[in-house]
């Protein structure tokens, strides 16, 4: 049985505070890394956790309210930038 690793980095829906930033979990199984959700705040979060942006290989989008979606902009710009070279599947 594989392990499945779970990181919640925003859990505050439409208005973070202090202490929870807007939905995103990132969480790994087998080969595969994947964000669900990428609400603002999502890079910095997983900064914090110390978790590779560039390992991402699936972005899951549960809706498009803006507190789940408005984070992916600047997230596909960062992996733009930092030489992101595997295909994305969002």
């Amino acid at each position: 049985m594989e392990n499945i690793k779970i990181v919640f980095l925003g859990t505050g829906s439409a208005i973070p505070t202090l202490s929870r930033n807007h939905n995103s979990i990132y969480f790994r199984y087998k080969e595969r890394n994947f964000l669900v959700d990428c609400g603002e705040g999502t890079q910095r979060q997983m900064r914090k956790a110390k978790l590779n942006l560039c390992k991402i290989t699936d972005i899951l989008i549960t809706h498009v309210h803006g507190d789940h979606i408005f984070g992916l902009p600047g997230l596909l710009h960062t992996m733009s930038k930092s030489e992101y070279n595997k295909k994305l599947a969002i």
